[in-house]
């Protein structure tokens, strides 16, 4: 009889059954790999490894989990969950020889009390400051829930007047009583706008009515417009620069023409390498191109909005329909026939959808750009706090807010009706139709060119680079491997990846029980339960409107500078962001099992822990990984307002003009993202 390849394979795993789990004790995973369980294999290999690494570093450097054999030895004592790791490994592989299951807990609760131990030393949790100095912290809460919008005159002084003070002014007003005047405070004029002395516009120098860079009356633009300014502009320009890039990054497109599969690679690993180094980083590259100001702020978004952009689109063209393809070139039709009539047609949805997620991220950034790019209310900010205007600090994030949440609002609905399903049809356009479109064209034309005024785009800037421009592409080039600097980058890496680790476990465990209450299937429809599904909806949407890197502000007050401050400020952003994923989770649930556990009699706790929560752990999970990859990428910047980790070094090195220095610590951020990225997918892949 003749034996297939396979055959003797298995009759080789066969004989050596005995024998085969052994070699886990030389090479941990060997044998579940040889066993034909790779991901098993590979994964108990790279947690022991990176595992055994930690323990050794967080020793050496830090004397973590320190504890003395004798009078001159010691050992740290997490090597007891690294030995029951490993030991683990080796029950494991003899368990798969005889085709039983070993429990994965005992290797999960090895790995967590590793990283746990590490993460907290590191990151230097102090969990007593937040009672010694809750004081602190209470004094800045009350000036932040009393921002700076309205004034009021107390013996000759213009004081803020607070939410109590307007309250008894207004009734004061409704009772007829005298009362002091209120009025809108300085603090919103440089917010939203206010009359006062501006720059000339060129539209006023082109039609002779000022000279260039003359001072004349007129309205100066408020800190939030000009945010606003430059995430429409980022957006725009970066969808138009994202879609021949997008077509050169599709690997069904690229295959097409001679060497194209060359072009694809090379464009994927690009976009992959631009959208690793967050907006922040660029902003400080940027600047040394053309200086401080908006302009600055909206180049950096675009470059890294059209990385991110040209992943989606090329990833949307990629998962086309080819049957449209496959027509057209049945017809003879060429390769930009094909483009023109079989690729466009099926991706202008997703490409418009992918736009308008784009602008609700833009306006995020852009709120935070001015920290380093100056402009716009991120700058606003940045000076507020270094002169302890934490009330008009308060003031620029409830704008913000509003802002973020509208911006919010407004995108998901236009992706939404965008994407939903509706019959094509040819409708006859009415003149009022027609007239309707040519004026939102001339309204679009209108916006375009304020927003192009306001923030100051100036081309001919990109063309005359600043002077040390030159020096920083020369170094970041030739980027410093010195041993001392690698050690230190390194340190301040692992720091930043146990930070956001710890912060995605604080948030993620704080959003759980939230996000229960924050979903609608759940709450039941009495006026109580809807008022705490809104309630908790709304904390969830203004907490995640605005983003961490503003919130370290208020931590660093309290907790001090460093990562533990940094952290709790990626805790409340995880928070908000998981509370909502985890909420339309439980929302999407299949409502059958709930049904037949409430049938037997089941109270509301138990159709919720036998009916719900299996339903969930998979997605929830897989929410969990997905954001500490996003916290990863945050706490590379977070530094830059005091919570530590590397961002803080690069921050440095960028300020002390050591750009072969940053440009090490750049690159380091890139691949432990680009290593996050691809194991965080591999990973969400195996749960979903």
């Amino acid at each position: 009889m003749h034996m297939t390849k396979k055959q003797p394979e298995q009759q080789i795993l066969h004989d050596n059954k005995k024998i085969i789990p052994f070699l886990s004790i030389i090479i941990p995973g060997s044998s579940q790999i040889i066993f034909k369980k790779p991901w098993r294999g590979f994964s108990i290999f790279i947690f022991l490894l990176i595992s055994g690494y930690l323990v050794y570093w967080g020793f050496e450097k830090f004397e973590i989990s320190k504890v003395q054999l004798n009078e001159n030895n010691f050992i740290p004592w997490l090597i007891l969950p690294l030995f029951l790791f490993y030991a683990w490994n080796i029950f494991d592989a003899f368990q798969i020889s005889k085709n039983k299951k070993s429990p994965a807990i005992i290797a999960i609760l090895s790995v967590m009390v590793i990283l746990y131990t590490i993460g907290w030393s590191v990151t230097g949790v102090k969990l007593e400051r937040l009672v010694t100095r809750f004081t602190d912290a209470k004094s800045v809460m009350n000036k932040l829930v009393n921002p700076d919008f309205f004034s009021t005159t107390i013996n000759g002084k213009i004081e803020i007047c607070s939410w109590g003070c307007l309250w008894d002014y207004s009734v004061a007003k409704i009772n007829g009583s005298e009362t002091t005047e209120v009025f809108l405070s300085s603090n919103v004029g440089q917010i939203f706008g206010q009359k006062g002395t501006v720059t000339a516009s060129s539209w006023a120098v082109l039609f002779g009515k000022a000279t260039k860079n003359q001072r004349i009356p007129g309205f100066e633009t408020g800190k939030i417009i000009e945010t606003i300014a430059i995430g429409l502009l980022a957006t725009l320009f970066s969808t138009v620069l994202a879609v021949p890039v997008s077509f050169l990054a599709a690997h069904n497109i690229m295959k097409r023409i001679p060497g194209g599969s060359v072009v694809y690679y090379i464009v994927r690993t690009f976009l992959n390498i631009v959208r690793a180094i967050d907006t922040v980083v660029w902003g400080l590259i940027i600047i040394v191109w053309v200086g401080l100001g908006s302009f600055a702020g909206v180049i950096a978004l675009t470059i890294h909005s059209i990385a991110a952009l040209g992943k989606l689109f090329s990833e949307e063209i990629e998962h086309i329909d080819a049957g449209p393809v496959e027509a057209i070139e049945a017809t003879g039709g060429n390769f930009y026939q094909i483009i023109r009539y079989a690729v466009i047609p099926q991706v202008i949805p997703s490409f418009l959808s992918y736009t308008l997620l784009r602008w609700d991220i833009n306006m995020r950034s852009a709120t935070v750009i001015g920290f380093v790019a100056g402009g716009g209310i991120g700058f606003f900010v940045l000076e507020t706090i270094r002169m302890g205007g934490y009330q008009q600090y308060a003031a620029a994030l409830w704008a913000i807010a509003v802002v973020i949440i509208l911006v919010d609002y407004i995108s998901s609905k236009w992706r939404f009706n965008i994407l939903k399903d509706q019959p094509k049809f040819v409708e006859k356009k009415s003149t009022w139709k027609k007239v309707r479109n040519i004026i939102y064209v001339i309204l679009a034309i209108i916006v375009f060119l304020y927003c192009w005024e306001i923030t100051k785009i100036d081309l001919s800037k990109l063309f005359d680079p600043g002077p040390t421009f030159g020096r920083l592409l020369k170094d970041f080039i030739s980027i410093d491997l010195t041993g001392k600097v690698i050690d230190n980058v390194l340190r301040e890496l692992i720091i930043t990846t146990m930070q956001a680790f710890l912060a995605t476990t604080l948030g993620g465990i704080l959003a759980i029980p939230f996000s229960f209450l924050a979903a609608k299937n759940l709450t039941g429809k009495s006026k109580f339960s809807s008022w705490i599904f809104y309630l908790v909806r709304s904390l969830f949407n203004i907490l995640r409107s605005i983003e961490a890197l503003l919130y370290v502000a208020i931590f660093v007050y309290w907790v001090g500078i460093g990562p533990f401050a940094g952290m709790l400020a990626l805790a409340i952003t995880t928070f908000a962001l998981m509370g909502k994923l985890f909420s339309e989770a439980i929302e999407n649930i299949d409502s059958g099992p709930i049904e037949a556990v409430s049938a037997t009699g089941a109270n509301k706790l138990q159709a919720i822990v036998y009916s719900v929560v299996p339903q969930i752990v998979p997605p929830f999970l897989s929410y969990l990984i997905y954001q500490w990859d996003i916290n990863i990428r945050m706490a590379t910047i977070i530094g830059f307002a005091g919570g530590g980790g590397i961002g803080l070094m690069l921050s440095t090195f960028f300020g002390s003009l050591q750009y072969h220095k940053a440009g090490t610590v750049i690159v380091a951020i890139v691949i432990i993202i680009a290593v996050m990225d691809f194991s965080s997918a591999k990973i969400r892949e195996k749960f979903i």
